[in-house]
């Protein structure tokens, strides 16, 4: 009776255990929708009240900043190059034909001191120096050049042995200071222009030219010339001694102070055809 009992209850409990097994897999499976429709209602229905967050763009990255083209260098000034002094050799200029101690003193006054620098002189150079020494056309006929180029080498001429045996009487010696003269004082154009200069006896158009160039433009500078003056200004314009023979001084002193010469009335009727002005 007791053994009936005990499998009972052993029957009853395996019931039981059954039971509850079966129950919980049911319960599960019929459950599992409903809960999953019911948790995602929620969800939907979020989703669809929520508004939409539009994400924003991402910002452009900034331009590199371009480097700017370094400045084209500028053209450098050109510089005047300064004219060559004269050369620290000073030659014996006599041992070319045509210049003696005077003109070689004059061309020493004005710069020239080596074959060189004759030697390379222009055919421009060569008209005006011989305007300046008072002999146009010598230094061509002369050639001057050509017989520098030969000394400046350090050869020489036939010319040029017989001045270092002594045998050439002309180029003996050297000039005296006197035979060149001085350099007057100058001035700059004026205002107004120069005074008539063609009123001195011996001045002519092309010869005032010549003192304007020289900044000589009025008589009061005239007037007030030495000796020395009168040599060196005849030796510039080419006629030495003529300002002496003509008086230029002794004319230009009466003019600056408004009186009149002989001349310089011939030159005001008209008389003087190389002094008479070309009206514009």
């Amino acid at each position: 009776m007791t053994m009936f009992i005990i499998q009972s209850l052993l029957l009853m409990a395996i019931a039981y255990i059954l039971g509850c097994i079966i129950g919980c897999l049911l319960h599960r499976f019929f459950a599992t929708p409903e809960k999953i429709s019911v948790a995602a209602a929620p969800v939907a229905a979020v989703a669809a009240v929520a508004p939409k967050v539009e994400t924003p763009p991402a910002p452009k990255p900034e331009p590199k900043p371009v480097a700017k083209p370094a400045p084209a260098p500028k053209p450098k000034a050109k510089v005047a190059k300064p004219k060559p002094a004269a050369p620290a050799v000073k030659d014996d200029l006599k041992r070319i034909k045509g210049i003696g101690p005077q003109n070689e003193a004059r061309l020493n006054n004005v710069g020239v001191t080596a074959f060189a620098q004759i030697a390379g002189w222009s055919a421009k150079e060569q008209r005006d120096m011989g305007e300046r020494l008072a002999f146009p056309g010598r230094i061509e006929r002369e050639e001057w050049v050509k017989q520098a180029k030969v000394l400046a080498k350090g050869g020489t001429t036939d010319f040029a042995k017989r001045v270092d045996k002594g045998e050439v009487d002309s180029s003996k010696g050297k000039a005296k200071a006197g035979d060149i003269g001085t350099k007057p004082s100058t001035m700059s154009a004026p205002a107004g222009g120069g005074d008539n200069l063609t009123l001195i006896d011996g001045v002519g158009n092309a010869l005032e030219k010549k003192l304007f160039a020289l900044g000589i433009y009025k008589f009061d500078q005239i007037a007030k010339w030495t000796k020395a003056n009168e040599t060196w200004i005849g030796n510039e314009l080419g006629f030495p001694g003529r300002p002496e023979r003509e008086n230029w001084v002794a004319e230009s002193k009466v003019l600056a102070k408004g009186g009149m010469t002989e001349h310089a009335k011939r030159v005001e009727r008209g008389e003087i055809t190389s002094s008479r002005k070309t009206k514009k």
